[in-house]
């Protein structure tokens, strides 16, 4: 079903859900906070947020003045695609005590066999528990998982993306337990995110039916999805005539044990809250 839904914009904004209601609300304590996230992640798998709504809606324009320029994101590393994108990373190590959250960060960076990108990869550090505001905004996160679905010791990523063109080549898995998408700026149309049940999209991307959920992320919007459930992507952007396009984003993953801290034959020991 198809729904016009309200998220405070003065143009009305449409969405493929179950059900027509509404994600967000004009009034900020209405529908909002950790316990909006963990019911419609366990009722639907994904959800819609506005930064308000986790207490970050001080934190974006900071965030993209102190990372977001040729210092920190600086570089576009050979092999990744697409061909024109710049980005940096940093992995957390976090582990939930007695309700506790604990961080520190972790030893290594490195991606490995994603995005249909084969082998080892290392990407530009940031290292943001240095950074009160950095160490914030990945408390704020991982306080979004239900915490029957937490892991008591995981790694988080988080990854700074500014793109110019395509966003994501087809809809795929990051192999992840959850994905957390946070725009920052947005200049020009196009980058709608998309997500498609995950039996409805082919290994070579060919789609069989209509996305459960398609919508532009505008700067302020988080969209968190259990990557196992769906396919996800993003159209390319598109820029106006005779201007520009770019889209800062955080794409922030609650890490798969494997990831990082697992081998195959200890996955068994572990255990979630």
């Amino acid at each position: 079903m198809t729904c016009q839904i309200s998220l405070g914009y003065t143009m009305p904004v449409y969405l493929c859900l179950p059900s027509c209601e509404p994600l967000l609300s004009d009034d900020p304590g209405d529908a909002s906070g950790p316990d909006h996230a963990w019911a419609q992640l366990e009722r639907d798998g994904y959800v819609l947020m506005y930064e308000r709504e986790v207490g970050l809606e001080d934190f974006r324009h900071k965030f993209l003045q102190k990372y977001f320029n040729d210092d920190a994101i600086m570089r576009h590393d050979p092999g990744d695609r697409p061909k024109d994108r710049r980005r940096a990373r940093d992995v957390i190590r976090y582990q939930w005590r007695d309700g506790d959250l604990h961080l520190r960060e972790f030893e290594k960076i490195t991606i490995t066999d994603r995005a249909d990108i084969p082998g080892p990869r290392e990407h530009a550090r940031v290292m943001l528990l240095d950074d009160p505001e950095g160490e914030r905004l990945i408390r704020r996160f991982l306080e979004l998982v239900p915490p029957e679905r937490r892991q008591r010791d995981g790694t988080f990523g988080v990854n700074l993306f500014r793109t110019f063109t395509d966003v994501v080549s087809k809809p795929h898995h990051d192999r992840e337990q959850f994905v957390m998408l946070y725009v920052l700026d947005r200049i020009g149309g196009g980058a709608e995110s998309y997500l498609y049940n995950a039996g409805d999209v082919t290994d070579d991307g060919l789609v069989s039916a209509g996305p459960v959920f398609k919508h532009q992320l505008s700067p302020g919007e988080i969209l968190i999805f259990q990557d196992d459930l769906f396919k996800h992507g993003a159209s390319p952007l598109e820029a106006s005539p005779g201007g520009t396009a770019r889209r800062d984003v955080l794409v922030c993953t609650v890490d798969d044990s494997r990831t990082y801290l697992a081998s195959s034959e200890d996955l068994a020991t572990l255990t979630t809250i």
